[in-house]
């Protein structure tokens, strides 16, 4: 990706020489493919490598380790002779130090590392760097709980993908120990693997890995689900998946990956990341095998609910302990009729599913998260658990069973009908207790949702609660979002480099001060071409809720002006300075507008604009349809 020219280069070298953090090298890098003259630079810098000891330094160069003839063969992939005798020494004090013993995917880590120009010494500690930071643990284990929480993971995105590869009897760890224990490494040329690390080790993100395996399932979805029955063929195609990337294809793997991670649920990597990147702990290995979904903590769903409202939240306990107390924004679910009223529970979840999509229409409650009475989301549906009903002998417990059992079939339905995005409260209800002021508790004769009895609550309740949040709360934390202050060089300190303080065009006279509209003045304003609801893709990843504004002459984009109905500008550009407008290959809905001058020779970009639109083909036929208009007037 070029977007003018060398500058940013130039940005990069000098922000190195001020040792600038490497978030900082992360927004200059921005996706784009780092110059393989920078590359032991970067490295080294983002790993702090100067100036480290390291165990190489006292190697006595004895080679004695129990798989000394497996270390040398393996040495021997090497052509060069110095890397050949590197590679062994670094293998030989790492495993005599660690006690591990021999496996392929030390040489493949090594394969990049070996190019850089290094020492020996700081080979060595980029190599134990990479495998402490980012390799996961157990990674040789097929049945390690990495393999089963990127199966979370994918069901959460696509479960309509997931539940096919399920259903052909393949597990991850079938076909991606490599990806995971290699970093990729292992399946792409060490041309390729410094690209791809390249972005990996600036971003500094040890989830990445997993966020790039969920990318290319799901852009082959189509390749996966035409194989039915074949259940090696299936499995080859799987294997094969990384040989597919090509070096123009990284930034936007990378790119991507960074998009599915953003609308992910966040809670689930501090609650494993010590199983999975440090040393595996029992209790939580078996919490992930045994779980039917992901799980979201509530201190997370509390967080949204001050900020964005991403979660719709189901309440599935019986409705006597809805209409006592439960969260002002949830929606109530009689998971009891399932078994007892099949007819009306199925009513009841397309009821729900029209609400779900009313919110996400409205930008809010993309996620669906469910919740029960308490501790049930550990455990799957299973015969297992029917079975221990009769063993307890407290009716209490055995309602708190049914209930959680209820739930999880519910979660399992939705599933099965590959609703996306569904998710279980870590907890159940009892847990939101304690992080929010939001539970709306009910005297007994007060109805559910101010109707009948166990009415499903009103989306409106989720708008009511917004409205008693703290304005300075969500004020300050949208200034911060689209006012980020990154590294600036000198080369730009006197210019308009960043969004927000290039040349914005107003759309409308007739704004206030601010530039605060309500939507429905701009969808009535006169020059409104054409309104999309999508997802603004910052520098680093992150998506944030906005809209796409064409007008006859503008592109804008609109966010959340401080209320539910107001909305305030954050760039808008003139149509006839879009000099560029791509897609990305393998996800069609990432549409980048880049923004400059051009003559028949040369183009300048100044600025860029990335969006995760669903309706992107259709955008884009209008963008370029209304320059055209413009072109001929």
């Amino acid at each position: 990706m070029d977007d003018g020219g060398t500058t940013w280069i130039l940005e990069l070298e000098e922000a190195l020489l001020d040792e600038v953090p490497p978030a900082q090298l992360k927004v200059l890098l921005a996706g784009r493919a780092l110059p393989s003259s920078l590359r032991t630079d970067v490295w080294s810098h983002c790993l702090d490598v100067s100036g480290r000891k390291s165990k190489l330094e006292k190697f006595d160069d004895v080679y004695d380790h129990p798989d000394q003839a497996q270390i040398r063969q393996a040495a021997q992939k090497f052509s060069d002779i110095q890397a050949v005798s590197e590679v062994e020494s670094i293998l030989t004090v790492y495993l005599k130090d660690t006690g591990a013993k021999f496996q392929s995917k030390y040489v493949d880590l090594l394969t990049p590392i070996t190019r850089l120009s290094l020492t020996r010494n700081e080979k060595y500690t980029v190599f134990q760097t990479i495998l402490e930071r980012f390799v996961p643990v157990e990674s040789d284990n097929s049945d390690s709980a990495l393999y089963h929480l990127s199966r979370l993971l994918l069901l959460y995105h696509d479960p309509h993908l997931c539940n096919h590869i399920d259903s052909l009897k393949i597990n991850f760890s079938d076909f991606s120990t490599s990806w995971f224990s290699s970093l990729l490494s292992g399946d792409l040329s060490p041309e390729i693997s410094e690209q791809l690390w390249d972005l990996y080790i600036v971003n500094s993100d040890a989830w990445l890995i997993f966020f790039m395996v969920i990318t290319m399932l799901v852009n082959c979805r189509d390749h996966i689900l035409e194989i039915n029955n074949d259940r090696e063929e299936l499995l080859a195609r799987l294997k094969r998946l990384p040989g597919q990337i090509e070096a123009e294809d990284v930034p936007d793997l990378v790119t991507l990956a960074q998009v599915w991670s953003a609308r992910t649920p966040s809670s689930f990597k501090s609650k494993y990341y010590h199983t999975i990147f440090t040393a595996p702990d029992p209790a939580s290995e078996m919490e992930v095998k045994s779980i039917l979904c992901l799980p979201v903590s509530p201190q997370e769903v509390v967080s949204s609910e001050l900020v964005n409202s991403q979660f719709f939240v189901v309440d599935c306990r019986p409705a006597e302990q809805y209409n006592s107390s439960h969260l002002s924004s949830a929606f109530h679910l009689d998971c009891s009729l399932m078994l007892q009223d099949p007819t009306q529970f199925s009513t009841a979840c397309s009821a729900l599913l029209g609400f779900h999509q009313t919110a996400v229409l409205g930008g809010q409650g993309e996620h669906l998260v469910f919740l029960e009475e308490g501790r049930g989301y550990k455990r799957a549906v299973s015969d297992s658990i029917c079975r221990s009903l009769t063993e307890q002998s407290s009716e209490h417990s055995k309602d708190k069973y049914l209930v959680e059992d209820n739930m999880n079939m519910a979660v399992s339905r939705f599933l099965q009908q590959h609703t996306k995005f569904t998710s279980i409260l870590e907890g159940g209800f009892p847990s939101l207790h304690s992080n929010t002021s939001s539970i709306q508790t009910k005297a007994p004769e007060e109805k559910t949702g101010g109707g009948k009895p166990g009415e499903p609550g009103k989306l409106g309740l989720l708008k009511d609660n917004l409205k008693t949040k703290s304005e300075n709360i969500k004020s300050s934390l949208l200034n911060y979002i689209y006012n980020p202050q990154p590294h600036v060089s000198h080369i730009h300190r006197n210019s308009k480099q960043y969004k927000g303080t290039g040349d914005v065009f107003c759309l409308d006279e007739d704004e206030d001060e601010e530039g605060i509209r309500t939507l429905e003045d701009v969808k009535r304003n006169v020059d409104t071409v054409h309104l999309a609801d999508c997802q603004r893709v910052s520098e680093t990843g992150q998506l944030t809720n906005c809209f796409l504004l064409l007008t006859r002459t503008h592109l804008t984009t609109l966010v959340n002006g401080g209320s539910e109905d107001k909305l305030a500008t954050v760039s808008s550009h003139h149509l006839s300075t879009i000099v560029k407008i791509t897609s990305k290959k393998r996800q069609p809905e990432v549409i980048t507008f880049k923004y400059g001058t051009s003559n028949k020779e040369e183009v300048t970009v100044f600025d860029m604009d990335r969006f995760f639109i669903p309706t992107a083909g259709k955008v884009t036929s209008m963008v370029k349809q209304q320059i055209e208009k413009l072109k001929d007037s």
